[in-house]
């Protein structure tokens, strides 16, 4: 087994949320505005389901095979040769995320901020730091990102408010115009890029409590979708579809609209100094995944052993992959959902019948379900529920009713976006809910211990 590393439940939850964030707001905007339009802010809630599943899944997994990492589990449940095999798919899986993540932001900082430095060595550099990194352990990166994900996520709020003065609700109508095939093809494509949470499997092991861990991942998969429409909204509202479209990095261009003062022009600089390790954290935790899938193969305790050799192996496929800009944005728009899928869905129930199958001979994880912070528990949970289901019927709804009665599109869109707006909330209290659930149940087996 790897060595213990302490990760709590709100690092997961926002170590999730950068993930999902920030590689999103670079490369989707452009593809989901070809598609759906004015109606690509409804891309994410699918994707948020998706990941749901996935935390499901990885739930099950602790609790079937407590201190075990993702890797560690499939040779368990698969042997030697099968669950090699289906190791190395999953470190394919790991490295074109790592290889699409890196050459596509040397190719954002060559083409916006840095043009006349070679791509070559903006890729050279942004890969040192990652071997940096790969000598110390995923506390260290849960750290940092503690550090830049809330005034991320901030700012990224806050964009309605700085951007008032380009704001025009007109852009974005009609509401759920698009036909609902369409609105479904954005979710699958977006699904691609939630899909990056599987990642987090290599980390089963930093958290032994299955139901808390659960609801980490989805607060994080949450704060993600909701985080990302909320973008996707005031990109449409300043700048139409038409426009984001047809730029590769719609989202540099819309901060360049921010204009706070005349002699603070240049607010897309600042708002740059806190995305870019917000990103760098991402393909950090992706990198380090990889190198202990890599140590998983080689019997290393300690993953570190295998970080030179790795990011040499980085280096190089990164330099020879994707020529041009335009074919990593379409590989990660339409390569990574359907890599995705074929290979996600089928480890994920494999792994969820073993699981089953394991637990039932084996020690069931017991709440006490009549305390006040257990019915807590279940209230917000139910809540989340109902919120995210109320995004789903207001979709449905809203494309159905929209050519019948006029404001129904609108309507639909403000209900869609309160029940996300609710699911947030809901999720962070049902976190905090099962936490202090934990925390009372490890003080009662601690004192019945003391008592005996």
């Amino acid at each position: 087994m790897i060595h213990k590393q302490v990760i709590n439940h709100r690092q997961i939850a926002w170590l999730i949320g950068s993930v999902l964030i920030t590689g999103a707001l670079i490369s989707q905007p452009q593809t989901l505005a070809k598609i759906a339009k004015n109606d690509a802010w409804f891309a994410y809630i699918i994707p948020t389901f998706y990941a749901m599943l996935v935390a499901l899944v990885f739930a099950r997994l602790t609790r079937a095979y407590p201190g075990k990492n993702l890797f560690e589990i499939i040779f368990l449940v698969g042997g030697r040769w099968i669950g090699g095999i289906v190791n190395a798919i999953v470190l394919f899986y790991l490295w074109l995320l790592i290889v699409a993540d890196i050459k596509g932001v040397s190719f954002y900082l060559h083409l916006t901020l840095l043009p006349r430095t070679p791509l070559e060595i903006i890729l050279l550099v942004f890969v040192l730091v990652l071997m940096y990194y790969g000598r110390t352990s995923t506390e260290v990166a849960a750290r940092v990102n503690e550090m830049y994900f809330p005034v991320f996520f901030l700012i990224a709020t806050l964009l309605y408010f700085t951007l008032s003065n380009e704001y025009a609700v007109e852009r974005l109508e009609p509401v759920l115009e698009s036909k609902i095939a369409a609105v479904g093809l954005i979710n699958l494509v977006a699904s691609g890029m939630f899909g990056d949470i599987f990642l987090f499997g290599a980390f089963l092991h930093a958290i032994s409590h299955s139901r808390l861990l659960y609801s980490t991942m989805k607060h994080g998969a949450i704060i993600a979708g909701f985080s990302l429409t909320l973008v996707m909204v005031i990109q449409l509202g300043v700048m139409g579809y038409l426009i984001t479209s047809r730029l590769s990095f719609p989202l540099h261009t819309l901060v360049q609209q921010i204009h706070i003062t005349d002699f603070l022009d240049r607010v897309e600089v600042i708002l740059f100094s806190i995305w870019f390790p917000a990103f760098t954290i991402k393909v950090v935790i992706t990198y380090i995944a990889f190198l202990v899938g890599v140590g998983s193969f080689a019997g290393q305790h300690h993953y570190t052993a295998c970080n030179g050799p790795c990011g040499l192996f980085v280096v190089v496929s990164s330099l020879l992959s994707f020529p041009k800009t335009d074919d990593v944005l379409r590989f990660i728009s339409y390569g990574m959902p359907a890599i995705t899928i074929i290979i996600q869905l089928p480890l994920l129930a494999f792994l969820f019948a073993a699981a089953r199958l394991r637990q039932r001979g084996g020690e069931r994880d017991e709440l006490p379900v009549h305390t006040r912070e257990y019915k807590r528990f279940r209230t917000w949970s139910w809540i989340n529920k109902l919120a995210l289901m109320g995004c789903v019927v207001s979709i449905v709804g809203g494309a159905w009713l929209e050519e019948r009665i006029r404001f129904a599109g609108l309507v639909s869109g403000v209900t869609y976006f309160f029940c996300y707006l609710a699911a947030l909330v809901s999720s962070y209290l049902e976190m905090q809910a099962i936490n202090h659930l934990k925390h009372k149940q490890t003080q009662g087996k601690g004192t019945a211990s003391a008592d005996r």
